[in-house]
């Protein structure tokens, strides 16, 4: 029946274009962001080539183009950005969501012209098939600006990082050079209609995205599956960070992060920290500088399936964003591929899950979802759930200050915080600035939980201690000095691991927000820009009345 309706859309369309008909209308809208953090990018213009019929993005990276239906060819730019361009691109409800990525320019001198993009693809497939699509093209100025790589992916766009390929089935090419390239893609999971995304990036940031459709009647005759249950999100948002690897690796997720930390537990620290280094390994990873003031927000979603039940071929994931917004499909994923997996790799009986990295999953704005199983021509959709990220989390290193002499050999650190939401995870980290092998970490505090408040953290002051005390150790009952100090006259950095949180009306984490690991204590692509302080120590008299409590 969808392919029924598809086919007789194009023929509307067709007979449209010879006066017999007047074409429905349609709206084009959605995101654009900054691919160096998936941050909203205002104020680019977007123009439909066909029509010219335009927009220009809000303060949310959010466009909306009233047009016809139709197939239409859509160009993004914006001063000392590099151009997007998507073609093909097919208007055939009433609503269609398109988001795109803009890089800034590499060379300001430069061209913007994005890449000319051609996709030469089957008209239909079979479930599980393989099918092969041939993509060629060239660049404006070939002589100083040739092709970057290549990106073929199923069913939604893939990324030029982890932003956008969490869970996309993709392959990249790094020797693309325009010639005719053919690329193999497994059909599995899909039993109808689907598109086929072919995005090409040049040496200055500039990118196009040809977009091309795959047809096959649904199975009429398969059972219908069970709707999906017990679906749950949690936001997490990273502040001046490069974490592209992380959106790569699905296990890494928030609970994963706060509660690693909170229980000190270094086995589950170190397996998420290579999570991410076999991710780079393997290509899916791609920090770009160390020079990011930006937040990247994902939300990763969790559900059940009864494992009796029928199995679905995919499931499909739906959000709308606001309270009034509209509910877009923003991805869709083979069942095998969403299922969790144990320790040992095996799958877990009924367990899935899929990370939310499109454009528009942004702090401050409500998220709601839904999951649909999918079985040929049926589905079952799972009840909705909402979850708000939560804004960057801003803390700063106080004291000891910068460049300061004569610290305490057993010093209290002090945090300020911004955008604190229900609870607090801070520690201390210092390094010792002269060891002849290199930055080693001399001391970490307990972490500590507090509720949230903005503001100064001086969480000993009632014992007379300024901060998190050097050598605090916890105790039954209370907290108290262990008795190491640090050297005298010596050099050390020191920051802060600073974790916020949101809990929801069960008492349960939804929304994380990192605020600060620039050593790497999570993993290898944490906060690029921390708070760090460097101080020298003096001869040193430690701490009065450090005791226990």
């Amino acid at each position: 029946m969808r392919l029924k309706l598809f086919i007789g859309a194009l023929l509307m369309l067709v007979l449209a274009a010879c006066g017999e008909f007047v074409t429905p209308n349609a709206t084009i809208s959605g995101y654009v962001v900054d691919m160096k953090a998936g941050e909203p990018v205002a104020g680019v213009s977007v123009t439909i080539v066909q029509t010219g019929e335009s927009a220009t993005t809000d303060a949310q990276g959010y466009y909306s183009i009233d047009t016809k239906r139709g197939r239409y060819t859509l160009v993004f730019t914006k001063d000392g950005f590099a151009t997007s361009k998507v073609t093909g691109l097919l208007t055939l409800d009433e609503k269609t969501l398109y988001s795109t990525i803009l890089r800034p320019v590499f060379d300001p001198q430069a061209t913007v012209e994005p890449p000319e993009l051609n996709l030469d693809i089957p008209e239909w497939y079979e479930p599980g098939q393989e099918v092969t699509v041939t993509v060629s093209g060239s660049v404006a100025d070939p002589d100083t600006n040739g092709f970057q790589f290549l990106d073929v992916a199923l069913g939604q766009q893939g990324g030029s990082s982890g932003y956008l390929n969490g869970y996309v089935r993709h392959q990249r090419f790094f020797d693309f050079d325009g010639s005719e390239k053919e690329v193999t893609i497994d059909t599995t999971g899909y039993n109808d209609f689907v598109t086929v995304h072919a995005v090409a990036y040049d040496v200055n940031g500039n990118r196009t995205e040809a977009i091309g459709y795959l047809y096959r009647s649904p199975d009429l005759a398969a059972d219908a599956p069970a709707s999906p249950t017990d679906l749950t999100a949690q936001a997490v948002t990273f502040g001046d960070v490069a974490v592209f690897g992380t959106l790569s690796v699905p296990g890494l997720t928030g609970d994963a992060i706060v509660n690693a930390m909170k229980t000190g537990d270094v086995a589950a620290l170190k397996r998420l920290g290579e999570a991410v280094q076999n991710a780079a390994k393997q290509g899916v990873a791609a920090p770009q500088d160390s020079s990011l003031d930006k937040a990247i927000t994902w939300v990763d979603l969790s559900w059940s399936y009864d494992p009796a039940a029928t199995a679905p071929e995919a499931f499909e994931i739906f959000r709308k964003n606001g309270e009034n917004g509209t509910f877009y499909r923003i991805g869709r994923i083979a069942a095998e591929d969403a299922q969790n997996l144990d320790e040992n790799g095996d799958p877990i009986p009924g367990s899935y899950s899929f990370r939310d990295a499109t454009p528009g999953t942004l702090p401050g704005v409500l998220l709601t979802y839904r999951v649909e199983a999918v079985n040929g021509d049926k589905r079952a959709a799972s009840t909705e759930y909402s979850v708000t990220p939560l804004p960057a989390f801003k803390v700063q290193a106080v004291a000891p200050g910068d460049n300061v002499t004569d610290v305490d050999l057993a010093p209290g650190y002090v945090i300020s915080v911004e955008n604190s939401s229900t609870i607090n995870f801070l520690m201390a980290i210092v390094l010792d600035r002269v060891q002849v092998d290199g930055f080693n970490i001399e001391y970490i505090s307990p972490l500590f939980t507090v509720t949230g408040a903005d503001g100064e953290f001086h969480p000993f002051a009632s014992y007379g201690i300024s901060g998190i005390p050097h050598g605090l150790i916890e105790v039954e009952g209370g907290y108290s000095i262990s008795g190491e100090t640090l050297q005298p006259f010596h050099t050390y950095d020191w920051q802060p691991f600073a974790v916020t949180a949101h809990l929801n009306d069960d008492g349960e984490m939804d929304a994380v927000s990192i605020g600060s690991d620039f050593f790497g204590i999570w993993g290898p692509f944490g906060v690029e820009d921390g708070p760090v302080n460097t101080f020298v120590t003096g001869d040193g008299v430690t701490v009065a009345g450090a005791g226990g409590r």
